[in-house]
């Protein structure tokens, strides 16, 4: 029996189809921040366009316009506003340098002096976190500041108990201990340092990255939605074409996975409000300063799953540390620990649960496996994905008596 190619087609078609989807898909992976950014500004314009053609009685390319003049508005001010802030809290930081050491030292010493048997510790910890060159370089300095001391007569100290020597002896003991706390913070703080020029660079290479794929994705989404109607008669006339069987198998589903990442998306904009609210509360009660600029911030990197937590905590961190010193700082990370705690946990199971009608319990192991196995895509993507496998191809019934779907005007 000979081979035939249509016969093969029709028995494996939608084998076929969609793995010929899923390859256009991994072919353009490079474009997927970009693909998603436009969808997410399309996504988020359309409802804006619809009020101001609803409720200003305005065309609807006028109503367009405007959303996007105020969407310019907002990046710019941004942009404006946001990153010469950032900019100079970092210089500051950079300038005041000597004196963040400083105050690591004194806090030490407080801390030392409630607690005194971690101290050996904590020297033990800051060691093994440097490389042999560094530790060389310690100990050359710490030998020879012990011989400025005239405390050679001691070969182990670490076996040196503080309440079996003499008063003279502890002074030069205390006065070895500090000495050993400002080379390893000045040494650890001095790499830490190190490491921020060599990021610098890529940072400052993803930032422009950034900016050029929110400008193509703002022109890509205002594009689609200026010529929406004429783009979707084109869509459907693929129907009458030779690509009718992919039209006809894909354009359903695709349509219907559209939906529930939208949905992701309202449900992480209530996430980012109230992710505003508590830190803004939490900025007002250790009482740092800038708190709308820093609230501002945290509301924008709201919408960047795990790695907008480290964007957003960099400046109030340094806005801490220029204003109240390392104390003041820590309390920054530990109410924003606090708050993605709660977050993690509490909100995104929650309201993911309530827009995408998943149980909360679900939602917190997807996000877990998400994450881990795709990273940040599969921060943004795992949810709406794995509601759509669930419920769309497994066909496995909703937790909520209500399907959740786009609605079809009759």
């Amino acid at each position: 029996m000979s081979f035939s190619f249509d016969s093969f087609y029709e028995a494996n078609r939608r084998i076929l189809i969609w793995l010929i989807l899923i390859g256009i898909l991994w072919l353009l992976q490079d474009f997927f921040g970009l693909i998603f950014i436009t969808f997410v500004l399309t996504f988020i314009a359309t409802p804006l366009v619809h009020i101001g053609r609803n409720k200003l009685k305005l065309p609807h390319r006028a109503s367009l316009v405007l959303v996007y003049i105020f969407f310019l508005v907002v990046l710019g001010s941004f942009f404006r506003y946001v990153t010469p802030s950032v900019i100079g809290e970092a210089n500051r930081f950079i300038n005041n340098f000597n004196e963040v050491q400083l105050k690591l030292i004194e806090m030490k010493r407080d801390v030392i002096g409630k607690y005194p048997g971690i101290e050996r510790p904590l020297h033990g910890y800051a060691r093994s976190i440097l490389d042999e060159d560094s530790l060389r370089v310690i100990d050359a300095k710490l030998n020879r500041f012990r011989q400025k001391l005239n405390f050679s007569d001691i070969e182990h100290l670490d076996d040196v108990k503080e309440n079996e020597v003499t008063e003279d002896t502890y002074e030069k003991l205390r006065k070895y201990y500090d000495k050993e706390t400002e080379l390893l913070v000045e040494l650890l703080m001095t790499k830490q340092m190190g490491k921020v020029r060599e990021e610098l660079p890529k940072l400052i290479n993803y930032l422009y990255k950034a900016i050029g794929t929110m400008s193509l994705a703002l022109l890509f989404s205002f594009l689609i939605l200026f010529d929406s109607v004429r783009l979707g008669g084109l869509m459907k006339s693929l129907h009458e074409s030779r690509l009718k069987d992919f039209y006809q198998e894909t354009a359903q589903p695709v349509i219907r996975f559209a939906y529930v990442v939208g949905r992701a998306i309202q449900a992480q904009a209530m996430i980012a409000c109230v992710n505003t609210f508590l830190t803004l509360i939490g900025l007002v009660i250790l009482g740092i300063p800038s708190v709308a600029l820093l609230s501002l911030i945290v509301f924008v990197c709201s919408f960047i799953p795990v790695l907008g937590v480290f964007i957003s905590t960099t400046p109030m961190v340094l806005v801490a540390l220029n204003t109240g010193g390392l104390t003041l700082a820590l309390g920054i990370v530990g109410m924003i620990t606090i708050i993605h705690i709660i977050e993690a946990y509490g909100l995104n199971p929650m309201i993911y649960g309530k827009h995408l009608k998943l149980n909360p319990v679900l939602v917190l192991i997807i996000l877990l496996i998400a994450y881990h196995s795709f990273g940040l895509w599969g921060m943004i993507l795992g949810v709406p994905v794995a509601y759509y496998f669930i419920h769309d191809v497994f066909g496995v019934p909703l937790w909520d008596r209500h399907r959740l779907g786009p609605r079809i005007a009759n």
